[in-house]
């Protein structure tokens, strides 16, 4: 009876589990699927050996992918694992590649079809493994038991005698009493030594027949009555030779999957990004067309329309500036997943007053009032990656104050050994100590979002771009009584 394909899959999302058990069917007629939803799960599986391939997410509410792959790996370096997410990025994709990882494959609709072949390979890959090592077993095996053949000759390639297996080994039934065998006629060229110590060569041996064969020579020299005499020790290696050159070939093939697969990958990150800023620009266009109407008649027919339609109204535009503003946060934080970081001394000053003149207008309009203790010191980062983390944290300073009060906004930089610490404190509404680690996670809104308008997505932008600069970003803060964000980056020193 054929064995099922025994198959771990890890997602946290349950309709995302039916979708994959459903294309991984349509594979193969023989299939068992076990569901993980927890680490108990996990390592209860792990310890069942009782699986051929895993497939798992990257971002697990109790884990992550990475975190699976290595246990996965420390225990079955040879069980293939394949991830099929749409959280990760480019970094991780070569990090998991580097702890192993038999395929990456990006979680959308169109690749649905692409996991299947892809877990197809990777269980074929371990076959391929599995094969070459079990091939490796038979021929350290055989080496062990192998009968090993000797002979001795002169320098001149004379043979004076031999053992049975070597006159096998060279086609002979008996060694030869009426006719002198001479091993170059073998290629075996014996040749004239001086060397004191044993020595090993590697040759092809021709039979009288035409048929080669590899052997491992292993040589020495020696003297009897004046005569030089050359022992030899002859191994068949042509088996192993064979499947080195096999493995070697498994293995140039392996490679060029490899490659192919980080270039698609490469491709495919290329065609989200172009898809990204195609549809942004689709949907943001539409997206002014209502904001801007609907602040014309707000503004020109407001009075008219009476006090629900201009609630309705203002809803409208701040719904639509909002949805602007999570798109374009959301373009950021890809690009900042994907830009390559080349740290170069950057002036926060400039930068502060980059931002600065960017909030000119809502600085005006809400009276906030604005203390900076210059001059801020030179930190190894990128230009624009700071404006934008900058930007998202004197936003969250003006806008998340309580009713009636003016926003009102410190800025200075600490400077520690070889690191900067750049804070920014308001007198805002503040964050519960429970809240303070959420809030650097991607769409996380607390308490009170129905107040005050945002995409749930800035701080998780700034800690992104911190990390992406080799820096850290944290906060301090209690409810009522204001926040202190800080951001350590590394110092610019002059050489």
């Amino acid at each position: 009876m054929r064995q099922p394909v025994r198959i771990l899959l890890i997602d946290d999302n349950p309709d995302e589990r039916i979708l994959i058990i459903r294309q991984l069917e349509q594979e193969f007629d023989e299939l068992h699927v076990e569901q993980i939803v927890d680490a108990q799960e996990l390592t209860q599986l792990i310890n069942s050996e009782n699986f051929d391939l895993v497939i798992t997410d990257y971002h697990l509410i109790w884990t992550n992918g990475i975190e699976v792959l290595r246990a996965i790996k420390a225990r079955y370096p040879e069980k293939p694992v394949v991830m099929f997410t749409n959280t990760g990025s480019e970094e991780i994709a070569v990090e998991a590649m580097k702890l192993g990882l038999d395929d990456y494959v990006i979680k959308s609709p169109e690749h649905y079809i692409s996991l299947r072949v892809s877990v197809r390979n990777a269980l074929e890959r371990s076959q391929e493994r599995k094969r070459s090592y079990l091939l490796d077993l038979r021929l350290q095996s055989l080496l062990e038991r192998l009968n090993v053949g000797v002979f001795r000759a002169l320098p001149d390639g004379r043979l004076l005698e031999a053992n049975s297996a070597f006159l096998r080994l060279i086609g002979l039934d008996a060694f030869p009493t009426e006719q002198e065998v001479n091993l170059n006629d073998y290629a075996l060229q014996i040749g004239s030594y001086s060397q004191s110590k044993p020595w090993e060569r590697q040759v092809e041996l021709e039979r009288p027949d035409g048929s080669k064969v590899w052997v491992l020579l292993n040589e020495s020299v020696s003297k009897f009555d004046g005569t030089i005499l050359i022992d030899v020790l002859v191994e068949d290696i042509t088996e192993r030779v064979q499947a080195e050159m096999q493995i070697q070939q498994i293995n140039a093939t392996l490679e060029q999957r490899v490659i192919e697969r980080t270039q698609q990958l490469e491709q495919a990150n290329k065609d989200l990004e172009t898809f990204a800023y195609s549809m942004s620009h689709d949907i943001r266009e539409p997206l002014r067309t209502i904001h801007g109407f609907a602040r014309v008649i707000l503004e020109d027919f407001g009075e008219s329309l009476g006090t629900v339609c201009q609630d309705y109204l203002q809803r409208i535009i701040n719904g639509a500036k909002t949805l602007d503003e999570l798109i374009q946060n959301l373009l950021i934080y890809s690009r900042f997943n994907r830009t390559d970081i080349v740290l170069q001394p950057v002036a926060l000053d400039a930068v502060l007053n980059n931002a600065l003149s960017q909030l000119e207008e809502v600085i005006q309009d809400k009276g906030v009032e604005i203390t900076v203790e210059k001059p801020l010191p030179i930190v190894m980062g990128n230009y624009y990656m700071l404006i934008q983390i900058v930007l998202n944290l004197l936003s969250n300073a003006i806008k998340f104050v309580a009713p009636k009060t003016q926003p009102q906004i410190r800025i200075w930089a600490e400077e520690h050994e070889k690191n900067v610490c750049f804070w920014v404190q308001d007198n805002g509404i503040g964050i519960a100590p429970e809240n303070q680690q959420r809030i650097f996670q991607t769409f996380t809104r607390l308490n009170g979002a129905d107040f005050y308008q945002g995409s749930g997505i800035g701080l998780a932008l700034v800690r992104k771009g911190v990390e992406r600069m080799g820096g850290k970003v944290g906060v301090q803060s209690e409810l009522e009584e204001g926040s202190r964000f800080w951001v350590k980056l590394l110092q610019y020193k002059e050489e």
